[in-house]
């Protein structure tokens, strides 16, 4: 491996410090295109449903995206001094600025009843799973963070499992955005599509490296020994058999 580096320069420094790097993060690549890609698909299936006749069409406990009205039944914040009329909305820091150490950010996802143009229902957030806000329809400033979410009477997107009942519930919801079900997966295929050429040019930037290696590995081997070098390898041979 002396005899490569030696006789290659910085190029044969430059592919064996960057391949192995390359080949970890394209197998990284590779898994997380494969998770990402059957997310998407699974996700791509999902009925869109605006009414709560369409609701009463599927079996219990059917995965569905629900496009409703935050209705005038949720509950208040009034508690809270600063955006009291947010009753979805999580914090970040203002103007980009970073995170400071130890810094929390809270995420506000209560129930909430969600008005359908034939009806209510209730919206109930998860407890163990994570729960997403994307889009939000308000910003609301407060030094230097700032609050972002949804007030009573904005039109947002829930994914939750429909629970048939009196009343009827969304349960296990897990996301909430201002967006519909086409601009969502807008987004995701632009991320999709990234993620893709990420991994196809660490792929192509990990073959290209172990080509070069195995060529000038091959390339050493052909030539042949100088005086010089054969007169170092031998004393080096001798120390060895010495010691």
């Amino acid at each position: 491996m002396r005899r490569l580096i030696a006789g290659g320069g910085w190029f044969a420094w430059a592919l064996l410090l960057v391949t192995p790097v390359a080949a970890i993060f394209f197998l990284g690549s590779l898994l997380a295109y494969g998770q990402v890609k059957g997310q998407f698909e699974a996700y791509r299936t999902l009925p869109e449903v605006t009414t709560l006749a369409q609701l009463n069409t599927l079996p219990a406990g059917e995965i569905v995206l629900l496009r409703g009205r935050i209705a005038e039944a949720t509950p208040r914040r009034e508690a809270d001094s600063l955006a009291p009329d947010l009753v979805i909305y999580q914090e970040r820091p203002a103007g980009g600025r970073e995170v400071r150490f130890g810094e929390e950010f809270p995420l506000v996802f209560s129930e909430f009843v969600m008005e359908l143009p034939d009806g209510a229902l209730t919206i109930t957030p998860s407890q163990s799973r994570e729960r997403v806000i994307q889009r939000e329809l308000h910003t609301v400033p407060d030094g230097d963070r700032v609050r972002t979410g949804f007030r009573i009477g904005d039109t947002v997107m829930v994914q939750g499992r429909w629970q048939p009942g009196n009343p009827p519930a969304l349960m296990e919801v897990t996301g909430v955005t201002g967006g519909d079900k086409a601009s969502l997966f807008a987004e995701w295929e632009v991320a999709f599509r990234r993620l893709v050429w990420v991994r196809n040019g660490l792929g192509l930037l990990t073959l290209l490296g172990v080509l070069a290696l195995a060529a000038a590995i091959r390339r050493r081997r052909k030539t042949p020994l100088t005086p010089e070098t054969a007169t170092t390898e031998g004393l080096t041979v001798q120390r060895a058999a010495k010691g």
